[in-house]
Formats: C-alpha cells, sequence, structure tokens
C-alpha cells in the first residue's frame, strides 16, 4: 500500500534541499502499480489529471499548463525520458510528498487515483 510509503515522504521532505535533484527513495522505486492499465484505468486517470495536475503540468504533460509561468520552480515535463524512465512507485511517491510548488496530493487522492494517473501519464510517451 502507498500509506507506507508517508513515512519516507516526511523524512526525506525534511532532509531535501529545495534545489535539490528531486529523487524518490529507493524503497519507493520498488513499488508496483496495482491497477493494470487498460482504457477504463486511462480514463479515470484522465479525469484525475485534468482536475488537478494539468493546471500546472499541460494538457500533454509538457510542463506548460496555463499556471507554469507564475511558478517558482517549473513544472515537470512528464512526456521526456527522465520523467517517463521513473518507476511507477517513484511517481507515486513524488504525487504523495510533493515538492517546492508541487502540492502533496496525498490528502486528496486515493491509491486508486494515484495509480490511474500514472497509468495516464504513461500516455504521454507514445
Amino acid at each position: 500500500m502507498l500509506t507506507a510509503l508517508l513515512p519516507a515522504v516526511l523524512l526525506v521532505m525534511a532532509a531535501t534541499p529545495a534545489s535539490a535533484e528531486w529523487k524518490a527513495p529507493v524503497e519507493a522505486e520498488g513499488y508496483k502499480n496495482i491497477i493494470n492499465s487498460s482504457a477504463k484505468s486511462i480514463e479515470a486517470g484522465r479525469k484525475v489529471y485534468v482536475k488537478y495536475c494539468q493546471i500546472c503540468h499541460g494538457e500533454k504533460g509538457d510542463g506548460k499548463g496555463a499556471s507554469s509561468q507564475s511558478l517558482t520552480v517549473p513544472p515537470a515535463a512528464l512526456n521526456t525520458k527522465s520523467s517517463q524512465s521513473q518507476s511507477d512507485g517513484s511517481l507515486a511517491w513524488k504525487i504523495l510528498s510533493g515538492k517546492g510548488p508541487m502540492p502533496s496530493w496525498a490528502p486528496v487522492l486515493s491509491e486508486d487515483d494515484i495509480w490511474n494517473v500514472i497509468n495516464y501519464i504513461r500516455i504521454f510517451a507514445k
């Protein structure tokens, strides 16, 4: 369960300077997406993405959302090799923890929401 990552979220957030490269802890990398990528999951993830993520990360996941210009740290371009090469567990950890202008989505999104949005984000590589 993703809730097992929360102690690691708090520990790394406290120890990581805002300017450092954002890497998920090793234990997060091994977490597997419990929801198979399917048309149903991708559509559910698209709805979450449009509601919560698109404003910053952009319609195409290019980091050029409507709010991106006003942020002190540019949003990640989710359509890049760098983003797409991250494990599902690493992406889930980042969604849970947040950093800088990206909030922690732990209080807002369910575990299914997180896994579905990751399945949706994966279509940006195609």
